[in-house]
């Protein structure tokens, strides 16, 4: 053999050892990226959960404060019932004093 042919069995069998190295790397990676990429899935489906959680908190609380303005609405339609009552009497009651000014 010459150094020639030992060169060139030496370069073979490092480029086939790089060739192995690199096949070996490409599948332990694409199984990390995998990984990856399901841990950051199961993380967006988290957060878009607890987005939805909230939402649905948000919902009732605008459905309670809503059902809370139409109680204060019926409460003040009652009070100016009232309101307009006394000043009636108020009225009649001025009426038979007829006018005369108290101290």
């Amino acid at each position: 053999m010459t150094v020639g042919q030992v060169f060139t069995i030496i370069c073979s069998v490092v480029a086939l050892i790089a060739s192995i190295i690199a096949i070996v790397t490409f599948f332990v990676n694409r199984g990390k990226d995998r990984y990856k990429a399901g841990s950051d899935d199961g993380g967006i489906k988290g957060d878009i959960k607890y987005m939805r959680n909230s939402f649905d908190d948000l919902r009732l609380d605008v459905k309670e404060i809503a059902r809370k303005q139409d109680q204060q609405g019926e409460r003040l339609t009652r009070v100016e019932e009232s309101v307009k009552s006394a000043h009636k009497r108020i009225d009649g009651i001025e009426e038979r004093i007829g006018g005369q000014e108290t101290r």
